[in-house]
């Protein structure tokens, strides 16, 4: 583990909490004392991933981040990750039950919140309303997109209408034919 810092315009990379705590000390506008160094020396020991900002006694902070880095530019170039350069690619990706691919009839039912405008006043209230229909689809995700769509793109359903998210409970697709 290396350990990125950044005080204004100077930084670095260093290798050990030592070399880390010799440059913050070297710094003309930081005063070290035993208490700015023994904090360092814990966040280094310490296991949480998280940058930790030290405030100095003239209201300024200065920032250290643990990194995989070696150099800065290997630093400024990838982020604290450095060694992982496709980190998205090594997450392992989790499929929503809703993303799984079931090809099939599906019920599909949506409840949501209709905007009903007054044409005197010209302000809309909003009523509960259910909609509900059996279509052939490959997942749930589709059957969500095709409900919304259809009732987005509807004539006689106000702009201002309110729809649930696929994880809410006011919308459930259930596969009833494979």
């Amino acid at each position: 583990m290396n350990y990125y810092v950044r005080y204004f315009e100077t930084e670095g990379v260093f290798p050990t909490p030592q070399a880390l705590v010799e440059f913050v000390a070297n710094i003309p506008q930081i005063t070290m004392t035993d208490e700015l160094a023994d904090g360092i020396y814990g966040f280094c020991e310490d296991k949480t991933s998280f940058p930790r900002h030290f405030r100095l006694p003239n209201k300024n902070t200065f920032i250290v981040i643990k990194t995989t880095a070696s150099t800065l530019e290997e630093f400024k170039e990838r982020g604290a990750s450095a060694n992982s350069a496709n980190a998205a690619e090594q997450k392992e990706v989790k499929l929503s039950p809703a993303d799984e691919i079931h090809p099939g009839r599906y019920n599909v039912k949506m409840v949501f919140r209709r905007a009903i405008v007054n044409p005197d006043t010209r302000k809309c209230s909003f009523v509960e309303e259910t909609f509900e229909v059996e279509m052939l689809a490959q997942s749930q995700r589709q059957c969500f997109e095709v409900v919304l769509d259809h009732l987005k793109n509807h004539p006689d359903v106000d702009p201002r209408s309110q729809y649930p998210s696929i994880k809410s409970q006011n919308f459930k697709a259930t596969l009833i034919q494979a």
